[in-house]
């Protein structure tokens, strides 16, 4: 394992200019340019001029997979191999996933970011990142695990080339901790294939080990607390509300009729906190629209009378005034609340990126997202409101934003940004 800078995984946040971020890890010190071979990286903004100035090995292979690409004329496209997913509904589905994999002559690097790949998301917003290196030996072949084996299947779903998937083979993944969740555009033809689920299903069956079997609705009791941080407010209403949060539980809500999750958990039990910033947080932020741009709300959403604006929470970031584009979601679980779970990656907390449930048809999904599951996570916290510390494998994880449930006030509204 020498010579590994993540070998166990670690959870780290993107650093702010002229502010101090303890335990951020900057897009350089990630992309080791000079020493880097070939790379996949895929977001929904990618700004190509901005990757260019980190200077990166003029030999190495660049795969881009991006909704939206940024250039100028003076840049040379012929070293970047650019992928466009399938689209089934190319006029409202998106590519949203923020994967990285990058290649060292021993190791890869593996990195689940909520941040795009522009400057200003790693320098003016507050975002964090799962990343861990895993032995790299091109002259061997390892044993394919549940992670690598859920790692090819999603790179499948997003249209990767078979050549970058089969230098799987070549990494070591024994010393794998966390659980890929992806989400694909409904109507896409790869599904299939590949991932058994995705988003909120995916996520119950994450969490579905040692979980009882309910055949009785009365049996269900909701033990989850559920703090959610977002950069865009969807379509949010109750059901959809309650449908995740009975996945959070590691149950499928595909198994019960509507009325019988009406029954396991009322409206008045779905705990759930969905952080988002208030227009006050964006327009006293340190950096101003430019930083305000990148959260997004439509006031005719929230105006509408199924709304879940009840389940609204403040985010409290780390660097005083400043903003949170970070997607994540921190789990507390059990009678103690000590103990659950984490989610980082591209999805916001939306109907969009984790899914909707239909009746009598396959569940919709809009948008290709990426993110990981990391179970097993101690909590300490000064009150049920309040986590002070968070614990996985062993190791202290910050967030760009304090655990805090604390929901609207009565003049708090969020910020709106419909442009």
């Amino acid at each position: 394992m020498s010579g590994l800078k993540f070998p166990n995984g670690a959870v780290r946040m993107t650093p702010l200019v002229n502010t101090k971020v303890s335990d951020a890890l900057s897009f350089a010190k990630i992309l080791d340019p000079q020493n880097l071979q070939s790379a996949l990286l895929t977001s929904f903004t990618l700004d190509i001029n901005w990757l260019e100035q980190h200077q990166i090995n003029p030999d190495a292979s660049l795969i881009l997979i991006s909704q939206n690409i940024r250039y100028t004329d003076a840049i040379d496209l012929s070293r970047y191999t650019i992928v466009r997913p399938e689209f089934p509904s190319p006029h409202v589905q998106i590519m949203h996933s923020k994967l990285m994999l990058l290649f060292f002559p021993r190791f890869m690097r593996f990195v689940v970011s909520t941040a795009n790949l522009v400057e200003d998301e790693w320098s003016i917003v507050h975002n964090c990142l799962f990343i861990q290196d895993f032995p790299l030996n091109r002259k061997a072949v390892f044993a394919a695990n549940s992670f690598s084996m859920d790692l090819a299947f999603s790179l499948h779903d997003l249209s990767v080339p078979f050549s970058l998937i089969a230098q799987l083979n070549h990494v070591d993944f024994a010393r794998a901790r966390v659980h890929i969740v992806c989400s694909v555009p409904s109507g896409n033809s790869r599904r299939n294939l590949n991932m058994r689920n995705y988003g909120m299903l995916r996520l119950a069956s994450i969490l579905q080990t040692n979980q009882p079997s309910y055949q009785d609705t009365d049996k269900f009791s909701p033990n989850v607390r559920l703090y959610c941080t977002s950069s865009s407010l969807g379509k949010i209403d109750v059901g959809w509300l309650r449908d995740i949060y009975i996945s959070s539980h590691g149950v499928d809500p595909q198994n019960f009729a509507l009325s019988e999750r009406e029954q396991m958990v009322p409206a008045d039990l779905i705990d759930v906190g969905m952080g988002f910033h208030t227009r006050e947080d964006a327009q006293t932020n340190l950096y101003g629209p430019q930083a305000s741009q990148y959260i997004m709300a439509k006031q005719g959403v929230y105006d509408e009378p199924w709304f879940a604006r009840s389940w609204l929470f403040k985010v409290f970031p780390r660097a005083e005034n400043t903003l949170v584009h970070a997607k994540a979601i921190v789990a507390r679980a059990g009678e103690q609340q000590s103990k659950g779970w984490m989610f980082i990656g591209s999805h916001n907390f939306t109907p969009a990126a984790w899914g909707r449930l239909n009746v009598q048809k396959p569940p919709y999904y809009n948008n290709y997202e990426f993110g990981v599951v990391l179970t097993g996570v101690d909590y300490t916290f000064h009150s049920m409101e309040h986590v002070t510390s968070i614990m996985w494998n062993n190791q202290n994880i910050s967030l760009p934003f304090n655990p805090i449930w604390q929901p609207y006030g009565r003049n708090d509204i969020p910020y709106f940004n419909d442009q």
